[in-house]
């Protein structure tokens, strides 16, 4: 027989200061997580909404990434004509050959690593997200280039109608795009070929984007990129890809689940330090419910149920407090000289939250469990008897 819950309520309403006290740990501890899940979901997202289903990026052999890839003009001429290669009206092939440089840019007492990404129009085509919401396209050939939202007014010259010093060159920012909240809104885009030459970089390439037709055979695709000589290259889904580069958010949620981890430990102790104190002062009461006829199993699973749900309160005082954090704008560079600025936004899911209050639950759960045991042992006829 179960304990009516209108009995743990009382019991709950009866000790309001230490119970406060336990759900303002316990709150913060979900805050902290959910922020570091809101940080891992933003960066997961930003990576992974790059890419297109029907889209293939092709890098040179042996590179893990676009950054120390190199592909040349043969390779793209070769490539160019596959059948499985999705055309225009006009019968050209969408492939985007692109070309990656990172500067050093001024970001308060720091320096970040800008990406600019030299694409030609028929970039557009195949980056299908890449929205212009301010100003125009870049034309080729005049040093004009375009900005991703989230680095607007961020640095010097990255602002519409800026002169933007990035090389050898000034450049004039004529428009600002979006991407669906993908990495490339962290980067500039001008015309390839002047990137080339102002990075000295002559007719070589980082990547190569190509848009697939529907049903092509993706394997044969793949085995054709690799073993023709004259192409040569290591060829991906673009959503394959960009999972491969999201290893760093899985890192970071590893970091984000240590730290939470740690203040859990100080969470669970002050559950547990409330819990025994409830069990200590209601001694008389868990014998008089022995005596009512209640199991030992009983009255551990009351307690557990009072922890769990003291746990539960604040593990939505904890989501409530860390939804402020949704949507706002921070950059990321993986700690790497090397690595370039990423900018994306923190993201709180629904599955975070419903993470966030299991994840307070088990806390006290955990907290509870030690009390509950030492309460369903109390013995009747000493409990009674020291009424």
């Amino acid at each position: 027989m179960a304990i009516p819950f209108k009995y743990n309520r009382r019991s709950l309403l009866i000790r309001r200061v230490s119970n406060s006290m336990t759900v303002g740990a316990i709150a913060i501890v979900v805050g902290v997580f959910v922020a570091a899940m809101a940080i891992v979901g933003g960066l997961n997202s930003a990576i992974n909404d790059t890419s297109s289903p029907d889209n293939m990026i092709l890098i040179g052999r042996g590179a893990d990434s676009e950054a120390n890839s190199l592909i040349t003009l043969d390779q793209l001429d070769a490539l160019k004509f596959l059948p499985a290669i999705k055309r225009d009206d006009g019968g050209n092939p969408l492939v985007s050959p692109e070309l990656t440089e990172e500067v050093f840019m001024p970001a308060g007492d720091t320096l970040d690593n800008l990406p600019i990404r030299g694409v030609l129009p028929v970039s557009t085509q195949i980056h299908e997200k890449v929205r212009i919401i301010a100003g125009r396209m870049f034309a080729p050939a005049l040093n004009e280039v375009i900005i991703g939202k989230l680095i607007l007014n961020q640095y010097p010259g990255c602002s519409l109608g800026a002169d933007l010093k990035i090389g050898r060159r000034i450049w004039k920012v004529v428009g600002v795009f979006e991407s669906g909240g993908s990495s490339f809104e962290s980067e500039v885009w001008g015309d390839l070929h002047s990137l080339q030459e102002d990075s000295r970089r002559g007719s070589s390439y980082n990547s190569i984007r190509l848009k697939l037709v529907p049903g092509a055979d993706v394997h044969s695709l793949i085995q054709r990129c690799a073993d023709d000589p004259r192409i040569n290259l290591q060829a991906k889904p673009e959503s394959e890809y960009y999972k491969e580069q999201s290893a760093i958010a899985a890192n970071l949620r590893v970091l984000g689940l240590s730290v939470a981890g740690i203040m859990a430990f100080a969470a669970i102790f002050a559950a547990m330090n409330t819990m025994y104190a409830a069990a200590s002062a209601r001694t008389t009461e868990i014998g008089t419910l022995r005596a009512l006829g209640f199991s030992p199993l009983a009255i551990m699973t009351s307690f557990l149920a009072e922890s769990s749900a003291l746990a539960f309160v604040a593990g939505i005082i904890g989501v409530i407090l860390a939804l402020p954090v949704n949507g706002l704008s921070t950059k990321f560079n993986g700690g790497a000289v090397s690595a370039p600025t990423l900018a994306f936004n923190f993201h709180i899911t629904p599955v975070i939250a419903i993470q966030a209050l299991v994840f307070a639950i088990v806390i006290g759960a955990l907290g509870g469990w030690l009390p509950a045991r030492q309460a369903m042992r109390v013995s009747v006829v000493n409990a009674l008897r020291r009424n």
